[in-house]
């Protein structure tokens, strides 16, 4: 989605800049990378970190060990934007604290296949589906019980760990979206009756006639990519931290179908939809590891 045209057009960006004092090596890493976590965190001098690392969801960044250390101690600071998006800003997107810079909202919305549904209505909410009624029925983004962590994270807020087992029961398949994508509208027999999966995935489907996007009314799963910026290194990679939060690393975030913060970049989804977003308060109230592992402890669960 964005991490091979970000990366590439990173690349090509960074051959340009190999004479400037502004290009030191930037670490992209748009998925999540335990290693760089670990090397982060044994680190004994913060000049040892990247000057930028590119992140995708609540994983690393969001754990309190390294918001003490790193994020609290304002080791990073956030980037701005030329001209922000008001309809990210007014939902609270951006950080109040100035360390975490957004530059995008990827979208996570429910998938009803129609080859599959039967008699039973399509959910509108994201309580819908820890009805029994969709008990083994639904497609989430993991691997065997580990599942997508803005997904988990947000049953749990809203639910509780009764929430998170409902969850459990109601999944019937887990894996990499393209998988779905691919069952979807044929009545293959491993396809789940809903799938939940990034609007960019959801709009990959051939048989758009024999499914349903559904938009929850309490709004899409908001997953944050982001990217973390060292203050002291902000002015001399200033050049990067330009084509970060500029309009061309935004328009290849909403080809995407993400929201990016940037306003200059037109949305191809409708400003007026609704996210459902965790929220900083949230975020920095828990300890988002330990929410996790007390996800997983229940059962093994969350990714």
């Amino acid at each position: 989605m964005v991490k091979a045209p970000l990366e590439a057009e990173l690349r090509t960006f960074l051959a340009h800049q190999r004479n400037e004092r502004d290009s030191r090596v930037v670490y992209v890493n748009a998925y999540g990378n335990n290693d760089l976590f670990e090397n982060m965190m044994l680190a004994g001098d913060v000049r040892q970190l990247p000057d930028m690392v590119a992140h995708l969801g609540f994983g690393f960044p969001f754990q309190r060990k390294f918001r003490e250390r790193f994020v609290d101690t304002g080791v990073f600071e956030s980037l701005s934007f030329p001209r922000s998006r008001p309809s990210l800003t007014g939902r609270g997107i951006v950080d109040p604290q100035g360390h975490y810079t957004v530059l995008a909202i990827n979208p996570m919305v429910m998938v009803a296949d129609h080859t599959k549904l039967g008699s039973r209505p399509v959910p509108q909410r994201w309580a819908d589906i820890l009805e029994p009624e969709y008990e083994r029925s639904v497609g989430v983004v993991g691997r065997g019980e580990l599942f997508n962590e803005t997904l988990a994270l947000t049953i749990y807020k809203e639910f509780g760990l009764s929430g998170i087992e409902k969850l459990r029961r109601a999944i019937a398949f887990a894996g990499h979206p393209a998988q779905m994508v691919k069952m979807a509208g044929r009545a293959h027999p491993q396809a789940p009756v809903i799938s939940i999966v990034d609007y960019f995935f959801a709009k990959m489907i051939k048989r758009q006639d024999r499914i349903s996007i559904i938009w929850p009314e309490e709004g899409a799963l908001a997953i944050p990519f982001l990217v973390l910026a060292r203050s002291d290194r902000i002015e001399n990679a200033g050049a990067v931290a330009a084509f970060l939060t500029g309009p061309r690393t935004a328009q290849i975030c909403a080809d995407a179908y993400y929201y990016p913060l940037h306003g200059g970049v037109p949305a191809r989804l409708p400003e007026s939809s609704k996210l459902n977003w965790l929220g900083w308060d949230y975020v920095r109230q828990n300890d988002l590891e330990s929410v996790m592992n007390e996800i997983r402890g229940s059962r093994g669960g969350g990714e």
